[in-house]
């Protein structure tokens, strides 16, 4: 069994990824191709303080700003161009599916169980033998 990546995203965004209006997830930094076509668990950061579900990446756009704005269609999203703003290289990850918990697991009762439980500011990995891998594993999604 394999290490789970754990990524925190703003609840705005989150919402948008779950109801699938969000098609690309921005990014400084890539979460590296190996990471493509595997779970990638959501941490709604903002209201929720919630993991929601995961989504499943199946390619990474690595670029300058007009080119991750042209090839995602994004051309006049002034949040993603303040984002990116003074970046070299910036990053979308192409979201081909996602799976929305049908209950999702509160950071609350993560750390009823876990009291030393860290969120991602970006993501991290969750090692097998930290309690909430199993609870991740074997979530239900609707």
């Amino acid at each position: 069994m394999a290490d789970l990546l754990l990524m925190s995203i703003k609840t705005k965004y989150a919402n948008q990824i779950f109801s699938g209006t969000k098609k690309f997830e921005f990014r400084r930094k890539s979460i590296g191709d190996k990471n493509c076509n595997k779970k990638i668990y959501i941490y709604s950061s903002e209201e929720d303080k919630s993991i929601i579900g995961y989504i499943i990446v199946d390619k990474i756009l690595k670029g300058t700003l007009d080119f991750i704005l042209k090839t995602t269609d994004y051309v006049d999203n002034q949040d993603i161009i303040d984002y990116f703003s003074g970046c070299k290289e910036c990053f979308a990850f192409h979201i081909s599916n996602y799976y929305k918990f049908l209950k999702p697991i509160k950071l609350e009762d993560i750390r009823v169980s876990y009291e030393k439980f860290v969120i991602p500011q970006f993501y991290r990995y969750v090692k097998i033998q930290e309690p909430i891998y199993e609870e991740l594993e074997s979530r239900k999604i609707g």
